[in-house]
């Protein structure tokens, strides 16, 4: 099957020494067999305005948000699921956002899943506070996408939520929900001492922070864990927020899931976000 690439003539302008949010509308990108969005940072000729400034991303389905990431995120996602890892966006004009089944064997099975099927796409980023003008031409962002041939079978999600929990709290519980079937989960690591995590009614993890690190900061239990399943552990990744990669296939029943932290004193506090990977299968298209 082959892949196509393209972009939007719709150039975003962004407005510098303040924060921005731009979004591309369906009349202005593709939609049909998208497997990633490609977001280019343009500076303006003495202002560096790179993907570091890229603050959250949001891509939506006819309104329906099935990506709600910051860059951060996005970078520690990529990292657990790419076998080729990830990139750090500190100083890159570019980043792209993903669609497909970064983990499969092939490139063809990885684009089985794409953006959902039917629906048209919206992309919405917003950046942190950008640098004081320095002269030249204003800076902005430009989108592109990749596309394949090969028919879909699924659709991802991967959206993130404030957590809510504080610091120094034993066995909080923050409730899961989402659609299709459960990939991965990310939360930050710092102040974290134990994750016990529960997929509709089964424990599919109960791990101290202390087992693998006498200071529970540094992620280190994320990382064994999801060494059973692809064996990444790069001494260069992010550390500050981890996926954990689960293989269980199990949805995640509002009524019967949730995740439950034990927490430290350097804990980000009630604004950390727990992140939640999906894999929605696609219905079949009637004649």
């Amino acid at each position: 099957m082959a892949r196509t690439h393209s972009f939007s003539p719709a150039v975003k302008t962004l407005t510098l020494n303040a924060t921005n949010t731009v979004v591309w509308n369906p009349s202005e990108i593709d939609s049909a067999g998208v497997i990633a969005f490609h977001i280019l940072c343009d500076s303006n000729n003495t202002t560096a305005v790179d993907a570091s400034y890229i603050d959250r991303i949001r891509v939506k389905a006819n309104g329906q948000t099935v990506v709600d990431i910051t860059g951060t995120q996005l970078r520690a996602y990529q990292e657990r699921f790419s076998p080729k890892g990830g990139s750090d966006v500190s100083t890159a004009s570019y980043l792209t956002v993903p669609l497909n089944a970064l983990d499969s064997k092939s490139d063809d099975d990885g684009d089985r899943c794409q953006f959902m099927p039917g629906a048209s796409a919206t992309v919405e980023v917003t950046t942190s506070t950008l640098p004081v003008a320095g002269g030249g031409s204003a800076a902005s962002l430009r989108l592109g996408w990749s596309k394949t041939t090969v028919a879909p079978e699924f659709y991802m999600t991967l959206l993130s939520n404030q957590c809510n929990i504080a610091a120094s709290q034993t066995n909080a519980r923050v409730p899961l929900g989402g659609p299709g079937f459960v990939q991965g989960i990310g939360m930050n690591t710092a102040g974290l001492g134990r994750a016990r995590l529960i997929l509709s009614g089964l424990e599919v993890a109960n791990i101290s922070g202390a087992q693998y690190n006498s200071s529970g900061t540094s992620g280190d239990l994320l990382r064994a864990i999801s060494s059973l399943y692809d064996g990444v552990d790069d001494a260069s990744e992010i550390t500050t927020y981890q996926y954990t990669k689960l293989a269980q296939g199990l949805e995640a029943n509002p009524a019967t899931s949730w995740i439950e932290l034990t927490t430290g004193g350097s804990w980000g506090g009630a604004s950390n976000e727990i992140s939640l990977y999906t894999l929605v299968p696609v219905q079949p298209q009637r004649a």
